[in-house]
C-alpha cells in the first residue's frame, strides 16, 4: 500500500521554518521504516522544510495519509492540508497521530476530514490498520491503540501497551528525505519520561513509561549518519538523554574506546555528577540543555519539577568548567506565578552570570497537569472542538495571561531576550570559554560559520517574534491560525 507521512506546516509560518533551524521528524521516520520493512512503499512530506504542496502527491495517489499532530502549528497545517487532501483525493483514508489525537482522540475523529486516529506510539498500530485496509483483517475493533468512526459516532480502543524494547524497531527511514534540508542531524534513542513536570504532556501520552534503544544501538545509529551523511555532529533530541546514567556512560565508553571524534549535544536534567560530566565531555559531548523553567524554588514545587535550584545550579558551573556550552530553558506565565516569583528567574540568570537561554510562554496544553489545573479553577475555557484549539493556541500565546505578573513587566522581559539573543552567547563565551576564540587561528571556517549562524538565528527569533505579534493582530488571513505550544519542546527552535 502507498502511504504519506506528513509534518504540516501552517501556511504563515511555512517560509519562516524552510529557512530556520529545523531539526528531524524521526517518529514519522521510525513509523515509515516500520512499514518498509513489511513491503509498503511509503514517501515523507514534512511541510517545515519541503517546498511541495498536497497537490504535488496527486499522480502518485496514496491510500493512507498519516499527520502528526501536536499543538501549533502542525494542528493548524493538519487541518488545512487534511481537508486539501480529502478533496485532492477523495477515497484516500486520513490517520491523525501524536499528542492532540492521543490525548483527545474523539475530538479528532469525529471531525469529517480524519477517518481514523491512533493513540500513542504508531508503528504498529499503523502498521495493523494498512493491513486492514488492505485485506480487511484484523478488525478496526482489534487494532488496540486505533480510534474510528462507526455511524458518525467515535469508537476508541483500548490503547497499545508500551514499546518496552525499542531495538525491536527498524533505524529510521532517513533515506526518504533529503537530510541536508535539516538544520543538523537528530537521533531520538529513547521515548517516555519517569518525571511528572506539570505542564508536559508525557504523563498523559506515555502513562509513565518509559523506554529505550540499547547503548550498541545509539552508537550503530550514530556511526551509520556518520557513514550515510558525513555526520561530525549530532544532537540527541529526546526530553532527557542522560536519564538512564548505566546506558549513558555504556555510550561514552563505547564511543572512547572506538576513537569516534564524533561532536554531540543532549538534554538533561540538572542532576549530573561531575564524574558523568567528564566521561560525556571525553566521549564528545559538546553542547547541553537544561530545563530549569524557572528561577523561583516556589514555582519549581508547583510545576512538580523534582529539583531543586541548589542543584540546578551546581550542575551548571560544572559544564561550564568543563567547557560544555549550555542552554537554559525557561517558561514564564504559569498560573500563580507573582512578580516575585520573575525576579526570582532574573536573578537566577544573574547569579549565572547571564548565560545563553531560551524563553517560551506558558500555553496550556491538554493532557499535562496545569491543563486540568487551569480547567478546575475556571482560568481556560476547553475547546469544545477541534477547529476551536488554534485559536486557544494563538490567545494563550499572546493575550491571556494567567499568571499574576503584570503584561507590561511580561513585556519587558520578552523584548530583553529577544534583543539580546546573540550578545550574551557571545559575551558568555568571552568571560567562560575564550579559547573557543583560537578557532580563529586553528579553524577559522568553523568560527566564521558558527558566529554566522549564531547571527542568523537572532535574526530569525525576531523575525519569529514579528510573525507572531502580526498574526495575532489579524494581519494574515489564513484561518485557523496558530504558534508553537511554548510548553512543548518544538520542531523549529531558534
Amino acid at each position: 500500500m502507498k502511504v504519506l507521512l506528513v509534518n504540516a506546516a501552517s501556511p504563515t509560518y511555512q517560509a519562516y521554518y524552510n529557512k530556520a533551524r529545523c531539526t528531524m521528524a524521526n517518529g514519522l521516520f521510525y513509523i515509515a521504516a516500520t512499514l518498509e520493512r513489511a513491503g509498503h512503499e511509503v514517501q515523507i512530506y514534512d511541510g517545515f522544510v519541503d517546498e511541495r504542496k498536497p497537490e504535488d502527491f496527486v499522480e502518485w495517489k496514496p491510500a493512507l495519509i498519516g499527520f502528526s499532530v501536536i499543538a501549533g502549528p502542525y494542528l493548524e497545517g493538519s487541518i488545512l492540508q487534511s481537508k486539501q487532501f480529502k478533496e485532492l483525493l477523495p477515497d484516500v483514508k486520513i490517520v491523525w497521530g501524536n499528542l492532540q489525537p492521543t490525548v483527545l482522540p474523539a475530538q479528532c475523529v469525529i471531525e469529517p476530514y480524519v477517518d481514523f486516529v491512533v493513540m500513542g506510539a504508531g508503528e504498529y498500530a499503523m502498521l495493523d490498520l494498512v493491513t486492514h485496509l488492505e485485506t480487511g483483517t484484523p478488525s478496526l475493533s482489534e487494532i488496540r491503540g486505533l480510534g474510528y468512526k462507526v455511524d458518525g459516532r467515535p469508537v476508541i480502543n483500548e490503547r497499545r501497551p508500551f514499546i518496552k524494547n525499542l531495538d525491536e524497531l527498524p533505524d529510521p527511514a532517513w533515506h526518504l528525505v533529503k537530510m541536508e534540508r535539516y538544520s543538523e542531524i537528530g537521533l531520538s534513542t529513547s521515548r517516555g519520561c519517569a518525571y511528572k513536570c506539570a505542564y508536559c504532556y508525557h504523563s498523559a501520552f506515555d502513562r509513565g513509561y518509559a523506554s529505550e534503544l540499547s547503548a550498541e544501538r545509539v552508537v550503530e545509529q550514530l556511526e551509520r549518519v556518520q557513514k550515510l551523511y558525513k555526520a561530525k555532529f549530532v544532537r540527541f533530541n529526546e526530553d532527557n538523554f542522560a536519564f538512564n546514567r548505566k546506558r549513558l556512560r555504556q555510550v561514552c565508553k563505547i564511543l572512547i574506546e572506538r576513537k569516534n571524534k564524533v561532536k554531540w549535544a543532549c538534554e538533561s536534567r540538572a542532576d549530573l555528577s561531575e564524574a558523568d560530566i567528564i566521561l560525556m565531555k571525553k566521549a564528545g559531548c559538546v553542547a547541553m540543555g537544561l530545563g530549569p523553567e524557572t528561577g523561583s524554588q516556589r514555582m519549581l514545587d508547583f510545576i512538580q519539577k523534582g529539583i531543586s535550584l541548589e542543584q540546578m545550579e551546581k550542575t551548571f558551573w560544572l559544564l561550564t568548567k568543563h567547557k560544555i556550552r549550555i542552554v537554559i530553558y525557561l517558561i514564564y506565565g504559569f498560573p500563580t506565578e507573582t512578580t516575585e516569583d520573575m525576579k526570582s528567574t532574573r536573578a537566577l540568570l544573574d547569579r549565572l552570570d547571564n548565560p545563553a537561554y531560551l524563553l517560551s510562554r506558558f500555553i496550556p496544553i491538554p493532557g499535562s497537569v496545569l491543563y486540568n489545573y487551569c480547567v478546575d479553577h475556571n482560568l481556560i475555557k476547553a475547546p469544545q472542538t477541534l477547529e476551536e484549539w488554534p485559536e486557544f493556541i494563538v490567545s494563550h500565546g499572546h493575550k491571556i495571561n494567567l499568571s499574576q505578573v503584570p503584561q507590561e513587566m511580561i513585556d519587558e522581559y520578552v523584548a530583553h531576550f529577544n534583543h539580546t539573543y546573540a550578545k550574551v552567547r557571545f559575551m558568555f563565551t568571552v568571560r567562560h570559554n575564550p579559547a573557543y576564540f583560537l578557532l580563529a587561528f586553528t579553524n577559522p571556517a568553523r568560527l566564521y560559520r558558527e558566529m554566522k549562524e549564531l547571527l542568523k538565528y537572532h535574526l530569525h527569533m525576531n523575525k519569529l517574534q514579528k510573525i507572531r505579534k502580526e498574526q495575532y493582530a489579524g494581519v494574515f488571513n489564513s484561518k485557523p491560525s496558530t504558534v508553537e505550544a511554548a510548553s512543548l519542546k518544538p520542531k523549529c527552535s531558534p
